[in-house]
């Protein structure tokens, strides 16, 4: 017997022992209520992403979406408890989501002419799969060949650049859910009419208070507090008014009644045939920004994890993980997901020290599906649109205020203008300056190096 196949079996043993011990009571309850808590946290943040990237002319299609999150989070929860150390949760990413939902979009509007509903959605989802197919198998080399380092080479400010526009994706987006427009100076008039103002006023509020007890550094359990809270908080305001969950819901304040039969599946062959694949190279440059930040922020969240955990973790190994699961997601049609700090913080503080909670949580995500799929025409969109306007402040204010007191005076210009150039010319254009620019950074460090 060979030493790799010994150490193979010698893995299982030793996982199938910790995972009976952990399923003793003593040990198994306390688990499952913060894998319960955790996860129902878990559904309504990725609530929220599915709202963000089914949108506007795909608000249609929020079925498939649901669906397409919960596959993807569950699937990738699963396999990080397989493969990962104790403690680590995955997914989906904020920046990386923002601007998958921003290419979706793009994808949308170039299609909307010519193309029928199911056409741009099938292209949407061949997008979304893609994208993490190749930011798969970039981690996965990353990680194989020991390079994961290599990433960090790529300037700060650029990255910053990149994060910072996404906030600002993340704010419009948050109004999309909340007024079906977004944020913009066309939209102005509109957005601050008396009855859209009741809409977005309250997911508003919600994201400041939501900011002002992220700086308090209080314990991560508060947010899931808040976020029921609001949820309760919104019923009672229905029920002071007067006001019947019916008309509620007519009134456009809460989500759309969504079914089972209406949800993700894996793309076919014949579903592929149908796919727009003239328009996909002009989501290249989003495609490999998405690969940057996703590689980038995921060794930042490791480098968290190993303060938080107090245990050290292999980058490369983790890196490889990260790689595996991805390009699994890709091939069965999923969106990204990688290791996430802030769910693996919550499920630590709330005292999460077994892979059960990692599995409860991944029960949640696809249990939800069959018995709780009802529920998110009951979930207030200015929740969930308070939430993406909570990320998407943390952003903006991180970058383009915190950030003049942290970087360098010629780092924060660049920052600046890509957030500019984004905001004001075009999301793409922003990317593409922010990789101009990097690749101009990148030859002055060289040529100073040399001198």
């Amino acid at each position: 017997m060979n030493t790799q196949k010994l150490a193979q079996i010698l893995w299982v043993q030793s996982f199938t022992a910790q995972l009976r011990h952990e399923l003793h009571p003593p040990q198994f309850f306390p688990n499952l209520m913060v894998g319960l808590t955790t996860g129902a946290v878990g559904v309504l943040f990725d609530l929220s992403f599915a709202a963000l990237i089914f949108s506007g002319s795909l608000s249609d299609h929020l079925s498939v979406g649901v669906g397409l999150v919960l596959f993807s989070v569950a699937a990738t929860r699963v396999m990080t408890t397989l493969l990962s150390p104790l403690g680590v949760v995955t997914d989906l990413g904020t920046v990386p989501t923002a601007i998958l939902a921003w290419s979706a979009g793009a994808i949308a509007k170039d299609l909307s002419p010519t193309a029928s509903s199911a056409e741009i959605l099938l292209t949407v989802l061949v997008a979304i799969a893609l994208t993490s197919l190749i930011t798969g198998v970039c981690l996965l080399l990353l990680g194989m060949l020991k390079v994961g380092e290599w990433v960090r080479s790529i300037p700060h400010a650029v990255v910053g650049g990149f994060v910072a526009s996404t906030g600002w994706l993340l704010v419009k987006g948050g109004f999309k859910v909340m007024t079906e427009k977004p944020l913009g100076i066309p939209q102005l008039g509109f957005l601050l009419q008396p009855d859209v103002v009741i809409q977005w006023l309250p997911g508003l509020v919600l994201a400041l208070y939501l900011f002002v007890i992220a700086q308090r550094r209080s314990h991560p359990a508060i947010l899931s507090i808040s976020l029921f809270g609001a949820v309760g908080l919104f019923y009672i305001g229905l029920l002071c008014t007067g006001t019947s969950i019916a008309q509620a819901s007519v009134q456009g304040w809460t989500m759309s009644a969504i079914t089972s039969s209406d949800f993700w599946q894996p793309l076919s062959p014949a579903a592929i045939a149908q796919v727009h694949w003239s328009v996909l190279p002009k989501q290249l440059t989003c495609m490999a920004t998405v690969v940057a930040v996703t590689a980038i922020s995921l060794l930042l969240n490791l480098t968290g994890l190993e303060l938080v955990t107090k245990q050290e973790l292999d980058v490369n190994r983790e890196l490889t993980i990260a790689g595996v699961l991805n390009v699994f997601l890709g091939l069965g049609g999923g969106i990204l997901s990688y290791h996430s700090l802030s769910k693996s913080v919550l499920a630590h503080k709330m005292g999460a020290k077994s892979r059960v909670t990692t599995l409860v949580e991944a029960g949640i995500f696809i249990a939800f599906p069959v018995v709780a799929i009802s529920l998110v025409a009951y979930v207030p969109k200015a929740v969930l649109g308070g939430l993406l306007l909570f990320l998407g402040l943390s952003l903006l204010i991180e970058w383009m205020y915190t950030a003049w007191f942290k970087l360098k005076k010629t780092d924060y210009v660049v920052v600046q203008a890509i957030v500019w150039v984004s905001a004001t010319v075009g999301f793409l254009q922003g990317l593409i300056i922010g990789w101009l620019l990097a690749a101009a950074l990148l030859a002055l460090s060289i040529v100073k190096r040399r001198q």
